[in-house]
């Protein structure tokens, strides 16, 4: 009996060693996982920022008229100046190039650089209009640590795709239903002086750039009607974004018109911004007024739509005498509401005419009403009638000057132009699309490598 127990010890030891020796492997084994897998995710994570940036580069020599050749070039030293920088040498040492063909998609053994007319699928071509780089990095070695024991070859490949984004819209947040007509297509601020004054809707009887039945009033979105013309003057639409983009090659996206003179709902929407309310569903708690509501001298329209004191005296052109300062009573005027960088209180804002201090709605609000945006267009000889579109060409950015008067079919609004203030900060989308007008050089999916 005591033998047989002997014996059974003797052989339990040997069993111990193999455990060891499997646990060990095991050990080993989730080491090489840990050290040689987290070198290889971020080997793999720098080459294809790399290769991204070298897309982009090429993408980017092709938009301006650069050759396949050019762009392969200017690409693959983009390639070479990233793989150059500090922590990138075992990346530098892996990808030869040393001999570079530019003439060829395969500029390296490695290195294919090749041109499509669309992303995805890229389907590589020889024609020089194509605008979509593709560059590829393949095969490139690294150093194994623990990996080599389990004979596991460590190499890494990228690719990125780079082209013209989709055009970029023209956004912009309270902007108002009204509209004028550039005075230039090729000047700066569409062709008008700064801090002119300017009548941005005309009443009946008044020669009009668009054509017969329209009074500058446009729609925005789905908006139509009289209504939808008073809730927007009002600022019910500020925290809508409006977009006007590109609808095909060389075709400008249309503005539409609202037909119609409109002329009480224009007042009783814009003059809440001034602290007037007078009808249609408009009170001062949905609508409050500006913070300063003070009105220099009152202007008016002539029969031309220019601009004039209640004398009839057009205005001269403006000039300015001081920084920042327009016309012979600043004070009155957008320099005198917004001065060196810095907001009027309403306390330190004589408020001369029937207007008074806006006591009932403190500054802390900073209800800065009187600013907006309309937008500019392209009103061409005017020969349209009705309900129209004439082309978009830009935002313009305006100061209130006084409260909108109505006398029967006559309202004139009024304002002192601030420039141009266009945004072209909308966003791109990912179908491509080369027509006229802004877009970026941005990335794209490859649609053969998941990891772009």
């Amino acid at each position: 009996m005591k033998g047989s127990i002997c014996c059974q010890r003797h052989r339990q030891k040997g069993a111990i060693i193999v455990v060891i020796t499997v646990a060990m492997f095991a050990i080993l084994a989730m080491g090489a996982l840990a050290l040689d897998g987290g070198h290889l995710i971020l080997s793999k994570n720098r080459l294809q920022n790399a290769t991204d940036a070298a897309a982009l580069s090429a993408a980017v020599t092709v938009e301006r008229g650069g050759t396949h050749a050019q762009a392969r070039q200017d690409g693959l030293a983009t390639l070479a100046s990233a793989l150059g920088a500090t922590d990138f040498g075992e990346l530098n040492a892996g990808v030869d190039m040393s001999t570079m063909d530019y003439s060829l998609n395969g500029v390296t053994a490695q290195i294919t650089v090749e041109f499509s007319f669309q992303p995805d699928p890229f389907t590589p071509v020889s024609d020089p209009s194509a605008e979509y780089a593709r560059v590829t990095v393949d095969n490139v070695s690294l150093a194994s640590y623990l990996a080599q024991v389990f004979n596991f070859d460590k190499r890494v490949s990228a690719s990125a795709v780079a082209g013209p984004s989709t055009s970029t819209p023209y956004c912009s947040t309270d902007v108002l239903p009204m509209m004028v007509c550039a005075e230039s297509l090729t000047e700066s601020n569409f062709g008008y002086p700064m801090n002119q004054f300017m009548a941005m809707k005309i009443s009946s009887g008044e020669p009009t750039e668009v054509g017969p039945g329209n009074f500058q009033l446009i729609r925005l979105g789905d908006n139509t009607g009289a209504a939808d013309i008073r809730r927007a003057m009002a600022g019910e639409s500020d925290s809508d974004g409006f977009c006007f983009g590109f609808d095909g090659p060389n075709a400008t996206e249309m503005v539409e018109t609202e037909p119609g003179n409109t002329t009480g709902p224009v007042a009783q929407g814009l003059n809440t911004r001034m602290g007037k309310w007078q009808g249609g569903q408009i009170d001062s708690t949905d609508h409050p007024p500006d913070h300063d509501i003070c009105v220099g001298d009152r202007l008016d329209v002539n029969d031309s739509g220019e601009v004039t004191n209640l004398a009839g005296e057009v205005l001269p052109p403006p000039v300015e005498t001081v920084a920042g300062d327009y016309y012979a009573n600043p004070g009155d005027y957008y320099s005198g509401y917004y001065h060196h960088g810095h907001y009027n209180s309403v306390a330190g804002h004589s408020c001369p005419g029937t207007f008074t201090e806006n006591t009932n709605h403190g500054v802390a609000s900073r209800q800065l009403r009187r600013e907006y945006s309309i937008v500019v267009a392209d009103c061409g000889a005017g020969d349209n009638s009705g309900q129209t579109g004439v082309p978009f060409v830009g935002f313009a950015c305006f100061y209130m000057l006084q409260d909108v008067t109505q006398k029967g079919n006559e309202s004139y609004v009024i304002g002192e132009f601030l420039g141009d203030c266009t945004n072209d900060a909308g966003g791109v989308s990912e179908t491509p699309d080369t027509t006229s007008g802004p877009y970026r050089i941005v990335l794209y999916h490859d649609p053969v490598s998941k990891d772009s």
